[in-house]
């Protein structure tokens, strides 16, 4: 099992329909490739983190860095370990558009999305540099 978490920002013309059109293609690709991961959205900023074979993540990853959508992409965290963090779901997704939160509100809230993962329980290189790239996406750069 390999996982990746990215980040990037989205094109100025990638319109919010056009993220939800994104997301259903990459949940009916994900399922067909025996990929599971975690979506978030916020203010125009993806970070997702990608688990299955390392080769099918590694093609998946191409082409999203081939994808003229994203700019500024960056590869935060790999790792090769022996279960997903997100097993139940092709694709989870949350998007908290622009929405003017309080920080409390915005990580209860993330908490609640990750409760039925097991990436608050299990333990990885991953869970800290992908919970710290949340933070950092819903308060630190929205301020």
């Amino acid at each position: 099992m390999f996982s990746l978490i990215y980040r990037s920002v989205a094109e100025e013309s990638f319109s919010n329909a056009e993220v939800y059109q994104m997301l259903s293609a990459a949940r009916d690709f994900n399922a067909e490739h025996d990929i599971t991961g975690c979506l978030l959205f916020h203010n125009r900023c993806f970070l997702q983190l990608l688990e299955g074979e390392k080769d099918k993540v590694h093609k998946l990853f191409s082409l999203i860095e081939s994808d003229a959508r994203h700019k500024k992409i960056e590869i935060i965290q790999t790792e090769e370990k022996t279960e997903r963090l997100f097993n139940k779901w092709s694709m989870a997704f949350y998007d908290y558009g622009n929405l003017e939160l309080s920080a409390q509100i915005k990580l209860a809230q993330i908490d609640t999305f990750f409760e039925d993962s097991k990436a608050l329980k299990t333990q990885s290189r991953l869970t800290n540099p992908f919970f710290n790239e949340v933070r950092n996406m819903l308060i630190e750069r929205a301020i």
